[in-house]
């Protein structure tokens, strides 16, 4: 019997075992009301000579979506242009159905911007990009803010850039209080609440930092760093999260308050690969353990991706788990979690396709004798 059950996590069912993407690290996901999409990501070959999981990784060309519905995976058309593993991925994000990748070509010392668009699934457009770019090894994400992508540099400091999509020219800012923020980073994430840019779990080269405590922000409207200091949870054993890389983190903006919260989840740091999730509220910069309220992962997990539906069910998918003889290995599944409470009428679609799990053979007569509105059959069944 369907009930619900907010903050749990649960693997989301496939159709298909055979239909569905190889299992990966670091891919980038995305969901509408009706798909989760899933791009790229990184497989490990194993070298037999020191039979190490870690040797040589290559790029995974795919883009794959899931119907949030009928639980069928899709690989999109073969790509024209896609990434080569020659290129560093600097950034993407997606925005207004169209998939944003930023590239830097060591080999060919150029840049590169492609335009993949989700609606038309075969239309890709590769554009060389100029300017001045930003010095980084991976990112999942960009920050999409009015015509403009950002995203922070890492080379000897936190240097803010900008590009351009429609022209393909970067910009790098300058701050009013610096040109950067000074440091020596080996490892940062982004989050975004509208107006600043967040930096998560800095970790800098040399120095042991056990929880994130302080955040640095870039400000874009004041084009200006400021030093933020968060506030721990007093009802958790640890107040603050520890300190750790290749997490998974998500915005989740609440639809009510419209207030933009940051979620982590899993990691890993010395070898240990964490499964317990956080929130961070942005107008507060306090955190929240929910591992009180159910959220955990179902496996420790890192190396994922996570990302967070409009009304509020989290997301999360591929990574890497250790097994049985402590080899890391990559997997392909799909988790999900109710963040907060949505509306009635999103509970009762969730029971509907627990009971209901042909929707996708069904014809628009069936599913409207079914008694489904009609908003529902053309935003997510069709």
């Amino acid at each position: 019997m369907y009930s619900f059950k907010p903050f749990v996590f649960k693997e989301c069912e496939s159709q298909s075992s055979e239909i569905k993407p190889s299992p990966r690290t670091f891919p980038t996901i995305f969901c509408n009301e009706k798909y989760l999409y899933s791009f790229s990501g990184y497989k490990y070959m194993l070298n037999i000579h020191t039979a190490t999981d870690f040797d040589d990784a290559r790029i995974i060309k795919e883009i794959w979506k899931y119907n949030l519905a009928t639980g069928v995976w899709t690989c999109l058309p073969e790509q024209r242009f896609f990434p080569t593993n020659n290129e560093i991925i600097l950034g993407m994000t997606f925005k207004s159905e169209k998939l944003f990748v930023v590239t830097w070509n060591k080999c060919q010392s150029k840049g590169y911007l492609y335009t993949h668009y989700l609606k038309n699934e075969n239309e890709v457009e590769k554009m060389t990009t100029k300017g001045p770019l930003p010095k980084r090894f991976f990112s999942h994400n960009f920050i999409s803010h009015g015509s403009y992508l950002y995203t922070i540099g890492n080379d000897r400091g936190l240097g803010v850039f900008r590009i351009d999509p429609d022209t393909g020219i970067w910009e790098k800012m300058s701050p009013d209080n610096g040109d950067d923020f000074p440091g020596n980073y080996a490892d940062i994430e982004l989050a975004f609440d509208g107006r600043k840019i967040y930096v998560i779990f800095v970790k800098l080269r040399g120095e042991r930092v056990r929880e994130l405590k302080t955040l640095q922000a870039y400000d874009i409207e004041q084009n200006r760093w400021h030093i933020l200091e968060t506030t721990g949870d007093p009802e958790n054993d640890k107040p603050y999260p520890d300190l750790r890389i290749n997490f998974g983190i998500d915005h989740v903006v609440d639809p009510e308050t419209k207030e933009t919260s940051i979620v982590i989840s899993g990691g890993t740091m010395d070898r240990k690969i964490y499964s317990d999730v956080w929130r961070l509220r942005l107008s507060t910069l306090r955190w929240t353990c929910l591992n009180k309220l159910g959220s955990i992962l179902p496996l420790a997990i890192c190396e994922h991706d996570a990302t967070t539906s409009r009304d509020g069910k989290m997301y999360v998918f591929g990574g890497r788990i250790k097994r049985t003889n402590n080899r890391l290995t990559e997997v392909n599944s799909l988790y999900s979690a109710w963040l907060q409470i949505p509306k009635l009428a999103d509970i009762c679609w969730e029971a509907v396709n627990y009971y209901y799990k042909d929707l996708n053979s069904k014809t628009d007569e069936e599913l409207f004798e079914l008694g489904l509105p009609i908003k529902f059959v053309r935003s997510r069944c069709q």
